[in-house]
């Protein structure tokens, strides 16, 4: 891996573009995305449905691939690297949390929130104990035990949020992290993120429809026409 200065971005895009095709029409999505993260810097997205969003999102884990331009996670070339190495890479450095939580059904909720630990060989009993206290921080201390289908929907989207962050990754890709979260479960999310960000220099990008938590972020931006813009309150 390649080593990085304390302000070298630790995500950054270059022209990225993609388009999908719905049988012979080509439909352009992202048309030259240039996006830079540094560490510790909160980063909101915002944008009408359909703008994208997801789409850069997965491209920028990796999860998915762009049609040009390209993408570098801790100075590392996501476009030029394997299937395998894209893996190790957000193993190693990113959380990722999905609009749906994606929680693994037979496993309870501190398993699952130990499970990235669990694949970067952490002992099993380090890594549930650090699951205990990121779950007993986003409120679910009580729910350790419990199988997600034991779980309210807000509940599961909490579990996920702290799967993504339980291995401190340098930085936490997130789709409406909020959205399945009642307000007081949503601040104290934020409050969580905030206090990650200042304290271990995790970067996070966050694509949200909740304009309430925009003043918690250094920068929001808009996805429009599949070009990132900075965001105005007219918008």
């Amino acid at each position: 891996m390649n080593e990085q200065s304390p302000l070298a971005p630790v995500l950054q895009a270059i022209d990225v573009r993609k388009r999908f095709y719905q049988g012979s029409t080509e439909v352009p999505v992202l048309n030259g995305v240039d996006l830079a993260l540094t560490p510790g810097e909160r980063v909101a997205i915002i944008g009408r449905s359909g703008s994208g969003k997801s789409s850069l999102l997965h491209i920028l884990a990796g999860l998915d691939t762009a049609d040009a331009g390209q993408v570098s996670v801790v100075g590392e070339d996501m476009g030029g690297a394997s299937s395998e190495q894209r893996a190790a890479l957000r193993c190693a450095h990113m959380g990722f949390v999905y609009q749906q939580h994606h929680l693994l059904p037979e496993f309870s909720a501190v398993e699952n929130v130990a499970l990235p630990q669990r694949l970067n060989r952490l002992d099993k009993n380090v890594a549930e104990a650090s699951s205990r206290e990121i779950l007993e921080a986003v409120g679910l201390g009580h729910r350790l035990a419990h199988l997600p289908s034991a779980l309210s929907g807000g509940e599961r989207q909490r579990v996920a949020v702290a799967r993504a962050l339980a291995h401190q990754p340098r930085l936490v890709l997130a789709d409406e992290p909020t959205g399945n979260l009642d307000q007081a479960s949503a601040v104290q999310l934020m409050d969580l993120m905030v206090s990650l960000s200042e304290a271990n220099g995790t970067a996070f990008l966050v694509v949200t429809h909740d304009v309430s938590m925009l003043h918690r972020f250094h920068r929001v931006l808009t996805l429009n026409e599949g070009r990132i813009e900075a965001y105005s309150q007219d918008d």
